[in-house]
């Protein structure tokens, strides 16, 4: 994105007149301030499937053919005994927005819900022998990370004497 938005030509209205950002410092100026403001919205999240994927699982299954089924290797192991494995997957539920007083059954669009984790147990032949939601574990799936202003502190404190000693030195 800052590649498309760093080749465009940027028309800003100022005082009824039009500035373009064509020269190379008002364009190292907006690229450093794209990279301040547009990359402090990171989240991780885990690859997730959908709830009719896991709706097609079935018992006696092999390990592979339900990784085929739901398009993701597992997310984490949650035991690993003698006789058996228990792998957790991850789904997301499909949900429904609508207005409070106007629910109904089916009314509503569609919304991606929430993160669910799937525990798929596996006899020693790697066939399934267990499949269960976690409806009590923790729902801390999604990390998003928030502005760390030590970091951007950091970064101004040593890109700004570069950029002003570039451009200074440039004239």
């Amino acid at each position: 994105m800052n590649v498309v938005i760093f080749r465009l030509n940027y028309i800003i209205a100022k005082r009824g007149k039009l500035l373009i950002f064509t020269d190379m410092k008002n364009r190292v100026l907006l690229t450093v301030f794209n990279l301040l403001f547009l990359t402090s919205c990171i989240v991780q999240s885990p690859k997730y499937a959908s709830l009719e994927q896991v709706m097609s699982l079935q018992l006696g299954m092999s390990k592979p053919q339900v990784e085929e089924i739901l398009g993701i290797k597992p997310y984490n192991l949650k035991a690993y005994t003698d006789t058996s494995n228990v792998f957790i997957y991850v789904y997301r539920v499909t949900d429904r927005r609508t207005l409070s007083f106007f629910t109904k059954p089916v009314n509503g669009s569609k919304a991606t819900g929430k993160y669910v984790q799937l525990n798929v147990g596996y006899s020693k032949d790697n066939k399934v022998i267990s499949i269960e939601s976690c409806t009590m574990c923790p729902d801390d799936l999604v990390n998003a990370q928030k502005i760390d202003f030590e970091k951007i502190t950091a970064f101004i404190t040593i890109t700004l004497p570069v950029l002003l000693i570039y451009f200074g030195l440039k004239k």
